[in-house]
């Protein structure tokens, strides 16, 4: 994964989570795997089992979302998102990505929350201006 071969990984980390189907990091890569592949369905239901075996895990959340988010399936990925956010409130990243999916659901006043919300924790990022444009389209629009 390191070098850029991942679809090369994929069956030691298959490999892996046979061996230790309880162990998460194996379970982790396999998913994380899968989605730089762009297989989004696999890397949902790897990245599931992960967040099974370490439900704590704010990381494993947030790349599940962002599984759900590329598949193209909002729902999951405000839950998953919002399960990341309530572990780890502190990463505007987060914040910034459950934004995006309010917005995809046309769900607008939550979407500039979330926006506003990762400004707050990063008001001089690069892209802050467009970011403040976009809240202000959204509140215009509810």
């Amino acid at each position: 994964m390191r070098v850029g071969r991942a679809k090369e990984a994929l069956p030691y980390f298959a490999r892996a989570t046979e061996l230790n189907p309880s162990d998460w990091a194996p379970r982790f890569n396999l998913a994380h795997a899968l989605g730089v592949l762009g297989e989004w369905n696999r890397a949902i239901m790897e990245y599931q089992k992960a967040a099974e075996i370490f439900p704590d895990d704010y990381v494993t959340l947030y790349n599940l979302g962002q599984a759900f988010h590329k598949s193209g399936q909002e729902e999951p990925a405000v839950a998953a998102f919002q399960r990341a956010i309530a572990l780890a409130p502190g990463e505007p990243t987060f914040h910034l990505s459950l934004g995006i999916s309010y917005e995809r659901l046309n769900r607008k006043d939550e979407a500039a929350q979330a926006y506003e919300a990762y400004l707050e924790m990063t008001p001089t990022a690069a892209d802050a201006e467009k970011i403040r444009s976009r809240i202000e389209a959204l509140r215009k629009s509810v």
